[in-house]
């Protein structure tokens, strides 16, 4: 976890210029603030838990900046922070949140962003595999899929839409 100041949504507008000969056009349209409720399942898809988030992403050039900030139930914060840059139009990421976070996203046609992340957590390599969705450019659906050590770990889910 993070001792990130909570940036609040209001306060922050992205501005973006975006590299197009690097960045696959999918990307841009993720830019901005989304928000909606995470829901976590077990291995089983019974109800695990379920927090609040906002996702902030720019896009400046090949550069990558996403500040994901999340509300729980009982009231807690917590920003977590990503930087990348687009490489072969695939985008590599590494946050200053978790010092061993590894991630790799690209354009999976039909609307759909791909995203394999790695992390190390209490000496478990957790790893989060998902597809983003995108419905309109006010909508968007997240699944992902998360694995402790390679063994199954549960999914998660989110609906989100754009603030405006």
């Amino acid at each position: 976890m993070s001792n990130n100041p909570v940036i609040r949504e209001d306060t922050v507008t992205p501005v973006s210029s975006p590299d197009l000969e690097k960045v696959p056009e999918i990307f841009t349209r993720h830019i901005g603030t989304w928000q909606g409720e995470y829901i976590k399942t077990d291995t089983r898809g019974h109800f695990s838990r379920s927090f609040f988030g906002n996702f902030t992403i720019w896009i400046q050039g090949s550069h990558y900046q996403q500040v994901n900030n999340y509300e729980f139930s009982d009231g807690s914060r917590l920003q977590l922070n990503f930087d990348g840059e687009f490489e072969e139009r695939i985008l590599k990421l590494h946050s200053s949140s978790y010092a061993d976070f590894s991630a790799i996203a690209w354009d999976a046609g039909q609307e759909t962003v791909c995203f394999r992340a790695n992390k190390t957590e209490d000496n478990v390599l957790i790893t989060f595999m998902e597809t983003m969705t995108l419905l309109s450019e006010k909508q968007r659906v997240r699944s992902t899929q998360a694995f402790k050590n390679g063994i199954f770990d549960g999914l998660s889910f989110i609906e989100e839409t754009r603030l405006p």
